[in-house]
């Protein structure tokens, strides 16, 4: 069962446009546009903004809702969310130069009886409160002193006309045409945080364990179902299991939809970390561990590092979620259907936990050879890069989408797929493994780790040289498939010219170990030739391939 060891977790727990369209009735008369381009609010510079306050009416809540990310020594976080880092640098920025840059149109009116109908009433006005469909988003940037550089209201999108709002300063009743360049401004949490929170590339995983079990509250006790852990020893390699089911494989699709997920996750918001709240959002410390009540994924980087991400109760609401004892969502009716009917869409609690292996770090073998070396490297150990890394996470509960739920903890049985019938060799009856395996029984015949076979036939001086990766060749040939149909071959004393390494890999592997004179017989598996793509027409999927080759001349580059 995955679970991380008690003492473990006790230790991390201590812009100028023209409209296309006016309002009839708001059509100016003696109104030219302005005889150069005009900004609102104040001109000052994006480094100076240290505010960003969004805010939009909620019908349903019948009021504002406000999302504000701040500045504050460099660091761009979100307020409302517990401090949570922002994607100050990206979207946060842009944000605030785009708002800055924003030019005045041209005017539409003056006349407030009309701000209702263009969408430009503030949301934050409490007269407000009892109009509907007419609150637009006032959007407020701030210095570090306070003082406010853009406060606007952002109404309706100017009908025809792609990409214009209107728009009115607090302040003023004056309401002007704008282009917003596109920028969607939004009070949601996601909108504003990076999508990637544990920051590891998809090829450096390198092993996956899924825990399936639940924990049955009423009784205090764990029901485990399964524990699955697949592997690869590169990012380039197959998935495997020891576990698999007779006749299956890894599902790739399954597992690259998970990876997708791990390195693309989007938050759906935060919860600040208190050990008192563990059980209320459904994480449980026992004497073999901590457990999620709906399991756990393990994830294994190739420096070492594991990430446990262990998956609690469905999450309230944030204006719900105030406190350690906060009420349960109410549970749905009784059965499997109708608990994974309740699931549809509900968010859940994550917690995620690091630590660091060193028989899984790769890099630990690669280590400079020289203390000078070492001193230039600067390589922080790999305890120490666990423990940083567990600082950003143990901050926080995360609150994710079920569908990230499921993607992130998939069912045991879609981890599988059925094999795939194993390649058959030719007309012979046996299949590819079968045929190899007996060929590389015969006299005379050897095998690389790679699965090439070979027998020399002819060897030509023992001095002369071996191709390098650099190096063309001219060869004679002949290749034919495993019942003896020819597709190719050098007529009579005529010979043929490759560079070492643009031939299949099989070719490559044993012409780097010939030397001119050499006569070999080459016994390709279809994973050094053409593989399931085949070579059309002549040589068709996963077909073991039979070249006789003589080395004529190395050819330095």
């Amino acid at each position: 069962m995955s679970t991380m060891k008690l003492p473990i977790v006790l230790g991390v727990l201590a812009a100028a446009t023209t409209p296309v369209w006016f309002w009839p009735e708001h059509r100016p008369v003696d109104a030219p546009p302005p005889a150069a381009a005009q900004v609102f609010g104040k001109q000052v510079q994006a480094e100076q903004i240290a505010s960003l306050r969004v805010a939009a009416f909620d019908d349903a809540a019948a009021g504002a809702k406000i999302l504000e990310v701040k500045r504050t020594d460099g660091l761009w976080t979100i307020p409302s969310h517990f401090g949570y880092p922002a994607d100050g640098n990206t979207r946060v920025t842009k944000a605030a130069e785009s708002l800055l840059a924003l030019s005045k149109g041209r005017p539409v009116t003056g006349d407030a009886a009309q701000h209702e109908t263009l969408g430009v009433l503030d949301p934050l006005d409490a007269a407000n409160l009892g109009k509907k469909g007419g609150h637009g988003k006032r959007v407020t940037l701030t210095d570090a002193a306070g003082a406010v550089a853009v406060d606007l209201i952002v109404g309706k999108s100017v009908e025809g006309a792609s990409g214009l709002c209107y728009v009115r300063e607090i302040g003023s009743n004056d309401v002007f045409t704008a282009k917003l360049d596109a920028w969607d401004l939004s009070t949601k949490f996601i909108d504003y945080v990076e999508p990637d929170p544990f920051k590891f590339k998809r090829e450096d995983v390198r092993a996956l364990a899924i825990a399936d079990y639940s924990v049955d509250e009423g009784k205090g006790q764990v029901n485990t179902r399964s524990t699955t852990t697949i592997a690869r020893p590169g990012g380039d390699k197959d998935w495997a299991c020891d576990k698999a089911p007779e006749g299956k494989k890894v599902n790739k699709t399954t597992v690259d939809a998970l990876l997708s997920e791990l390195t693309y996750v989007r938050l759906a918001g935060v919860r600040p970390f208190e050990r008192q709240w563990l059980t209320q959002r459904g994480f449980y410390v026992t004497e073999q561990g901590l457990y999620g009540n709906e399991g756990s994924l393990s994830v294994t980087t190739k420096d070492g590092l594991r990430y446990w991400l262990f998956f609690g109760e469905m999450a309230m609401d944030d204006d719900e979620d105030k406190a350690a004892d906060r009420p349960k969502p109410a549970a749905p009716a009784t059965g499997a259907e109708a608990k994974d009917a309740g699931k549809t869409g509900k968010n859940r609690y994550l917690a995620v936990f690091v630590q660091y292996d060193d028989k899984a770090d790769e890099d630990k073998a690669a280590a400079p050879a020289t203390a000078a070396e070492s001193k230039d490297k600067k390589k922080v150990g790999g305890k120490e890069r666990a423990l940083k890394t567990q600082a950003r996470f143990q901050k926080f509960f995360y609150v994710i989408t079920d569908e990230t739920f499921k993607k992130l903890r998939p069912a045991i049985d879609t981890l599988f797929e059925a094999k795939p019938a194993e390649p058959m060799a030719g007309t012979t009856g046996k299949t590819n493994v079968q045929w190899l395996e007996e060929n590389g029984k015969r006299d005379g015949v050897k095998s690389t780790p790679s699965g090439l076979q070979y027998e020399v036939l002819a060897s030509g001086p023992a001095d002369g040289k071996t191709p390098t990766d650099a190096d063309s060749v001219e060869v004679k040939y002949k290749g034919s498939l495993v019942d003896g149909t020819e597709f190719d071959a050098t007529k009579g004393d005529a010979t043929a010219t490759f560079g070492v390494t643009g031939v299949i890999k099989g070719w490559t592997e044993a012409l780097k170990l010939m030397r001119p004179g050499d006569k070999w017989k080459l016994f390709i598996p279809s994973a050094l030739g053409y593989g399931e793509a085949g070579s059309p027409p002549k040589i068709g999927a996963n077909q073991i391939l039979v070249f006789e080759v003589e080395m004529v001349k190395v050819l330095a580059k």
